[in-house]
């Protein structure tokens, strides 16, 4: 990506063209110079923000505009008839993504990029395409991750780069959120049942009783009775102070040594003598 942008720029930087000059000698009014332009292709209303990010300081730094083409394959025509929910799909689709530009226009404005929201639907290469033929000098594509390279560059000939740097972050933040709703269930799950235990054991002393004092094989059930009971109250009161944010270390932590330092030798030193 580095390598060519560096292309893109000796490019730009190349010998300046002298202009035509007409039959009386007169030199021809310059005509006006197209844009040069990036387009980010993803599926879905909105576009990730990290990616729509890094293109957006891309195209600052190269003096590019910005196209965000938004693309919903299901949504697409098929045959002649299209019912009238699809149709009322579509306009929602549509109408989102229009928004999300629009904000995105507003923004981009501050930073001197110019920028365009283009809605299709249907295959993903053809949008591409027509988006190639509808705004001319694309330079190179930017799509989010999901999106394959075969799909876009299937009918044009165009660079393209996916980004996925920014995939691990969102991972992780998708499994942290998914791990604290699983410990509240769990910590809200053995609360319940430790309540409930508790509750069965103190409303019905004198059949509790009753059973643990008949002796033979009812003599296990007090040990068995307070190993359910410790333990669930055991895995709700850690589940409990884990959803605090209240954490026991996972290994002993060594406890940090003074380092010994060397015992400095002492030197004899010289000395003067009389001899007598």
């Amino acid at each position: 990506m580095l390598s060519f942008i560096k292309k893109v720029q000796e490019k730009e930087t190349g010998p300046e063209q002298e202009s035509p000059r007409l039959g009386n000698g007169r030199e021809s009014p310059p005509k006006p110079e197209v844009s040069r332009k990036i387009l980010v292709v993803g599926k879905g209303e909105t576009l990730d923000a990290e990616v729509m990010d890094y293109a957006v300081n891309l195209a600052e730094r190269l003096g590019y505009d910005l196209i965000a083409l938004s693309v919903n394959p299901t949504l697409g025509q098929k045959g002649r008839f299209f019912s009238p929910y699809k149709y009322h799909l579509r306009e929602k689709f549509a109408q989102r993504a229009r928004a999300a530009g629009e904000a995105l226009k507003k923004k981009m404005a501050l930073r001197g990029v110019n920028f365009e929201q283009v809605v299709k639907f249907g295959d993903l290469g053809k949008a591409v395409a027509a988006v190639n033929q509808q705004f001319k000098r694309i330079e190179f594509v930017i799509t989010q991750d999901g999106v394959k390279e075969k799909e876009v560059n299937g009918e044009i000939n165009i660079p393209v780069f996916r980004i996925t740097g920014y995939q691990g972050e969102r991972m992780m933040a998708k499994e942290l959120d998914s791990r604290g709703i699983g410990l509240m269930g769990k910590t809200v799950g053995y609360g319940i049942a430790a309540a409930g235990l508790y509750a069965a054991l103190f409303w019905n002393t004198d059949t509790v009783m009753h059973y643990f004092t008949k002796g033979s094989w009812y003599a296990a059930l007090p040990i068995a009775t307070v190993f359910v009971v410790s333990f669930v109250h055991g895995a709700f009161s850690n589940y409990l102070w884990e959803a605090l944010g209240i954490q026991a270390p996972k290994r002993v932590q060594p406890r940090p040594t003074a380092a010994k330092r060397p015992v400095a030798r002492k030197r004899p030193r010289p000395q003067l003598r009389i001899d007598t």
